[in-house]
């Protein structure tokens, strides 16, 4: 298998920003109800403790594969990664969650026949009431975390290397299950804008590794040409901001 087709088919799924598209008409759009639900309900599970930000885009932007993130809808992706998240992690079974929505849809009229795709009738009787269930995690135990996220990082903080002013070249380390850094940065080069915070890297967060060492995060200031040599305009630069571990200095 030559190189470039590996890389092609390890790219990770969420990774699309800088490739070539067709142009896009951007339209003003407020989000519908089932839209602001599915929001509510995701941040309700991270508060809880169940999932972090970057689990959560991991689940729903990348594990999710190809042909469900580019058929579904940005929130239903959300949803989706919400169920397989209490899947995975046993707050419910499958059979639990499939009853769920099987008795759901009956109370609505949803399908109920299967006979092609019945028009649903949400919102044109009463009020639907949803019940969830103990709210009990898998050792039968109630989870009260309090106003202390479960995530807090716990490991060692390490040292930054850069300052402000220094150019740095983002390495191209292997894209292999979830990144933040952009493909279209890789081996580019820049300059430290800014340092931010320490912090988790995403490969460790995304994966509940809060003891992991916590990382100086750097904004780092690219000229838009060096990205795209299409790139019209001389003077324009990109901001985007990455861990200690993916940048180096440049010669």
């Amino acid at each position: 298998m030559p190189h470039t087709l590996y890389e092609a088919y390890i790219w990770p799924t969420h990774d699309v920003g800088g490739q070539p598209y067709a142009p896009q008409i951007f339209e003003e759009k407020e989000d519908e109800e089932w839209e602001n639900n599915v929001y509510i309900t995701c941040e309700v599970l991270g508060f809880r403790g169940m999932w972090n930000a970057e689990e959560r885009r991991r689940r729903y932007a990348n594990d999710i594969g190809l042909t469900l993130y580019y058929g579904f809808p940005y929130n239903a992706r959300w949803i989706w990664g919400a169920a397989k998240m209490l899947v995975d992690k046993n707050y419910v079974s499958l059979l639990e969650l499939q009853g769920k929505i099987a008795e759901i849809r009956e109370r609505l009229g949803v399908n109920s026949n299967r006979r092609g795709h019945a028009p649903s009738n949400i919102n044109h009787g009463d009020t639907t009431q949803i019940h969830t269930g103990t709210g009990k995690s898998p050792s039968g135990k109630y989870i009260d975390y309090g106003p202390t996220p479960p995530w807090e990082p716990t490991g060692e903080v390490q040292p930054a290397r850069f300052k402000v002013g220094d150019r740095v070249r983002v390495k191209d380390l292997p894209a292999i299950f979830y990144t933040r850094t952009q493909m279209y940065v890789r081996n580019m080069t820049g300059t430290i804008a800014a340092l931010t915070y320490p912090d988790l890297v995403p490969a460790d967060e995304a994966w509940d590794r809060y003891d992991a060492p916590q990382e100086q995060y750097y904004i780092v200031r690219f000229q838009q040409k060096d990205l795209w040599a299409e790139y019209p305009f001389e003077n324009d630069t990109l901001q985007s901001e990455y861990p200690d571990m993916w940048l180096e200095a440049a010669d």
